[in-house]
């Protein structure tokens, strides 16, 4: 099976193609002035490397988050218009999920603990146990404030935004815990094996749309309200 597979979560983005389980395309890129502009060019030049048109796709797999709003929503739009025209089964799944996959695998434990900033003073928090070849959570995203961030049974903990919240989540894991002391961001090859591993069992897609764990936000402007959505 052929699969095209992105992630926009983080500011580096990331793209791949898969044959099954084998890699034959991959890109990454850091998006900086541009808004979300760099994943057309890169999938364009993957299809080119792997000499394939669009059409010879069979599986779309997609990172649903949680993280950057503008960039979940550019990946779940262009996964949905290329889908389209052959009606192309479109798979989404936790970017969370695949960082844990490489945690888990990085740090050879079973049991990990993935934690990115939510803002607001909040992080988002998930624990994820290894079972076979995926990854299933052990409990239901949490919002937390800092202080109250527990590692829980993880054996590791890892996550995406180490540069704003690094230095505090170090404080709060115990010597005993790994700590990936590092930004772990998610790779679209893993999100495609993944996406793979769950449809062969039987696990249904997530739901295609950006995962936020804030409500929305209420805003007036003038005699009108305005609601804005962040992670």
């Amino acid at each position: 099976m052929l699969i095209l597979s992105m992630d926009q979560s983080t500011a580096t983005g990331s793209a791949a193609i898969l044959d099954n389980q084998r890699v034959i395309a991959a890109r990454q890129w850091t998006e900086t002035r541009f808004h979300r502009q760099l994943l057309f060019p890169s999938l364009k030049s993957m299809l080119n490397e792997a000499q394939l048109e669009l059409g010879a796709i069979q599986l779309y797999a997609v990172g649903v988050g949680p993280g950057s709003y503008s960039g979940l929503r550019v990946t779940l739009a262009a996964a949905t218009a290329m889908a389209l025209p052959g009606k192309t089964p479109v798979y989404g799944l936790s970017s969370a999920e695949a960082l844990a996959w490489q945690a888990a695998k990085a740090a050879h434990v079973t049991h990990v603990r993935i934690v990115g900033d939510a803002r607001r003073d909040q992080w988002w928090t998930r624990c994820f146990r290894r079972a076979g070849a995926i990854m299933t959570p052990d409990a239901d995203w949490e919002l937390v404030h800092p202080r109250t961030f527990q590692v829980g049974a993880a054996e590791a903990v890892a996550t995406p935004d180490w540069t704003r919240i690094g230095k505090l989540v170090q404080a709060t894991v115990p010597p005993a815990i790994t700590l990936i002391a590092c930004a772990l961001l998610p790779y679209a090859e893993t999100l495609g094996r993944l996406a793979a591993a769950r449809m062969a069992q039987g696990i249904p897609s997530e739901p295609l749309a950006p995962i936020y764990l804030h409500p929305a936000v209420q805003r007036k402007t003038g005699d009108c309200q305005a609601a804005s959505h962040t992670i």
